[in-house]
């Protein structure tokens, strides 16, 4: 049976306003009033419509999270993180997935209006195209306190932490070249996306700092996923053209292609360096030594939150808050001692 208010005003002999009032912790109620309620409450075990109250005081203890690919452990990290700023706040959090579809997006974003959030944390679908002009009108719409995380938004003017995903690709580019590497292949997404376009300039810095030629074959464009990684992999492998190392751009085209360098019967190093950008979670349990530029996500998400709260008390927070990644050298940069040989020279004709 489902309890109304009704039912609790009924059952404490007062008026339907008095139950209202106690349920929204609002003033002008008795003790004995507010005693007689809270009991019945109890006894009817009624649960309140958190939707209902947020129309009636015009907000809520709600906080909005958009992100575009909860399956990607980075994303669940950095929803981690900010599940343990919302906990110690007392807020609750409303999540949404994208998928990185804009619609999808557009979609949540109307639905946290509804609900009348205190503020919004999201890693937008966008790049650099038409639909960032599309965003900054969305996104104000809300009219609360926004925090991007990952991703911004071009003449957006909001607040947001990043990664400094240049610098960081700047490193393990580097970091390959002073191993001898030339022929570097990274697998991209979508050059049109605005982490792509971050990381190959990364990629681009450290060939230009190193006085070494960049062969834009080496930048195969893709999608964001470990099916494409692994196609466009599988594909250099078959056709004999194997270079002598690979970046992973992301987590999940790291472990497209190194499912296909796997399957392949390809080891790392000894025929192929490997250098990945984000924690891989499941080369520990593989015990796979890879050199890895890794980010705190669930720090990302504990900052994010933070500022997000500071923003909804009304205190100033900075426009960017950059962090920078972490590099750690396990041995996969090392150029393949199978170099010279045979069998090696056959993959990379």
């Amino acid at each position: 049976m489902h309890i109304t208010i009704n039912d609790i005003a009924k059952k404490a002999d007062v008026s339907v306003a008095t139950v209202s009032r106690v349920i929204n912790e609002l003033p002008n109620v008795s003790d004995a009033s507010r005693q007689k309620v809270q009991s019945a409450i109890k006894e009817l075990n009624y649960i309140p419509n958190a939707y209902a109250r947020g129309l009636s005081k015009n907000s809520s203890n709600i906080i909005g999270v958009i992100v575009p690919e909860i399956i990607n452990p980075f994303f669940s990290e950095i929803i981690t993180g900010i599940t343990e700023v919302a906990d110690n706040e007392n807020l609750n959090i409303l999540l949404f997935n994208t998928d990185e579809k804009p619609k999808k997006e557009k979609h949540s974003i109307r639905v946290l209006q509804e609900y009348r959030i205190r503020g919004l944390i999201i890693t937008p679908v966008t790049g650099i195209n038409e639909f960032d002009r599309e965003c900054v009108s969305l996104f104000e719409s809300l009219n609360v306190p926004i925090m991007l995380i990952d991703r911004n938004i071009m003449n957006g003017g909001f607040d947001g932490v990043y990664f400094d995903d240049r610098a960081a690709l700047y490193k393990a580019t580097s970091l390959l070249l002073e191993a001898g590497h030339k022929d570097i292949v990274m697998i991209t997404g979508s050059r049109q996306h605005i982490i792509t376009q971050r990381r190959v300039g990364g990629y681009m810095d450290a060939f230009k700092v190193h006085d070494v030629p960049v062969n834009e074959k080496n930048l195969p464009t893709g999608e964001f996923t470990i099916e494409s990684a692994y196609n466009i992999t599988n594909s250099l492998i078959k056709s004999k053209k194997l270079p002598t190392a690979f970046i992973g751009m992301t987590n999940m085209l790291s472990m497209g292609c190194l499912k296909a360098i796997h399957e392949n019967g390809i080891s790392i190093p000894d025929d192929v360096a490997f250098v990945g950008y984000d924690k891989l979670e499941i080369t520990d349990i593989l015990n796979m030594q890879l050199t890895l530029v890794e980010k705190d996500a669930a720090e990302m998400g504990r900052i994010a939150a933070s500022l997000l709260i500071d923003k909804i008390n009304g205190l100033r927070t900075p426009n960017s808050t950059i962090l920078m990644p972490e590099l750690y050298i396990r041995g996969s940069e090392k150029f393949p001692v199978a170099g010279q040989s045979s069998m090696s020279t056959a993959k990379r004709k």
